[in-house]
């Protein structure tokens, strides 16, 4: 194998694919990367087993081949060396790389074993714009549970269905749902595990235009701008959690959406440890009223200005869950609606409906 690329291109391309490498791999190749040139090209690619990642990079290729390389070497090198062109050719078991500046020669891993990346069909698909898929996945994936009690919750929802592509993540503490436009018919249920989720963000961060979706019952599948990723799916059913979103409030406030984020900044220093703050909404102030105490630290009470409709209400969330909804929230202003105490809180933009985020009042 001998093949010629740019330096930037691949190291963007091993940047990506490394990160699907094992670390402490049970077999040696999974901490491979395969380099496949052939054609005019060369091809990047690298699974953990969970999900796995395929790269093209334009080049010129002298002597088609294939080698797998440790994939923290590679990158290794690549992240400390600068230039404009990159080469590549095998020595025996050893592929020779060098640029302008530095040579360097990399053991290679045999690669008959490396795992097939699974290719699914095109027969059930759709299509969405990137930025919009990535920000369907970045709005609610960190509300999924970290904990394998229930496999199913430890995953972004996907569904679809008039035109628009719903994803949701729970915990069963919080939950957050983001609809954004698609095109293609209908789309079942299907269950991407959150830490594949949260790769495949960056995946496709760069990635510009439309991207192509393929699933069956067991795998998902993306292809775009000559990059191909693919992960396994969870099997379950989500919960049902449109019931038990209330159609009507007692109360509601509207406040501005900085003002909340550094309020709730504040109240951080001072929450106890489990991060505990009270909040109330007083209509007869015409303000929010947020606060948080730790006995050993001290306490803070913080007033926001907001435009209320409904009955005076008092609850304690966890503090931290409240800002997390923030950073799904784009506009200048946020709508908090309430049933009352005991009762889940509503957080939305108060000018964007395709977003919402559900927390649960703490019993302390």
């Amino acid at each position: 194998m001998k093949f010629e690329t740019t330096l930037t291109e691949l190291i963007t391309a091993v940047s990506v694919v490394a990160r699907f490498t094992e670390k402490r791999p049970n077999l040696p190749v999974l901490a491979a990367i395969l380099i496949v040139a052939e054609g005019s090209r060369v091809t990047l690619r690298a699974t953990n087993l969970e999900c796995g990642v395929e790269v093209v990079v334009p080049a010129k290729v002298s002597v088609a081949g294939t080698v797998a390389v440790p994939g923290g070497v590679l990158a290794g090198f690549l992240q400390n060396t600068k230039g404009k062109n990159f080469s590549a050719h095998i020595v025996g078991e050893v592929l020779k790389v060098e640029t302008e500046q530095v040579s360097a020669s990399i053991k290679t891993i045999p690669h008959e074993d490396f795992p097939i990346l699974p290719r699914v069909s095109a027969e059930k698909s759709f299509t969405v714009k990137v930025d919009e898929f990535i920000k369907a996945i970045q709005s609610v994936v960190y509300c999924a549970s970290v904990s394998a009690v229930k496999p199913e919750l430890q995953s972004v929802m996907i569904s679809a269905e008039g035109g628009m592509l719903t994803t949701a993540a729970t915990d069963s503490f919080r939950l957050a749902e983001k609809v954004v436009p698609l095109k293609g018919g209908g789309v079942p249920q299907i269950l991407i595990p959150a830490r594949n989720a949260s790769e495949l963000l960056r995946v496709i961060e760069s990635a510009k235009g439309d991207i192509e979706v393929y699933y069956n019952d067991h795998q998902i599948s993306l292809q775009t701008d000559g990059l191909y990723y693919t992960s396994r799916l969870l099997d379950g059913t989500f919960p049902n959690y449109k019931q038990i979103i209330p159609k009507s409030f007692s109360t509601e406030a509207v406040v501005l959406r900085e003002e909340f984020a550094n309020i709730l900044k504040g109240l951080s220093v001072f929450a106890d440890k489990f991060a505990q703050v009270s909040l109330s909404i007083e209509p007869s102030k015409k303000a929010v009223v947020l606060s948080s105490r730790n006995p050993d630290v001290g306490e803070q009470v913080s007033t926001i200005k907001a435009t209320i409709e409904g009955e005076p209400v008092t609850m304690s969330f966890n503090g931290r869950y409240l800002m997390d909804s923030l950073q799904s929230i784009g506009g200048d202003s946020v709508r908090l609606s309430s049933n009352g105490p005991g009762k889940a809180m509503l957080i939305k933009d108060a000018s964007d409906s395709s977003f919402l985020y559900l927390a649960m009042p703490m019993n302390r």
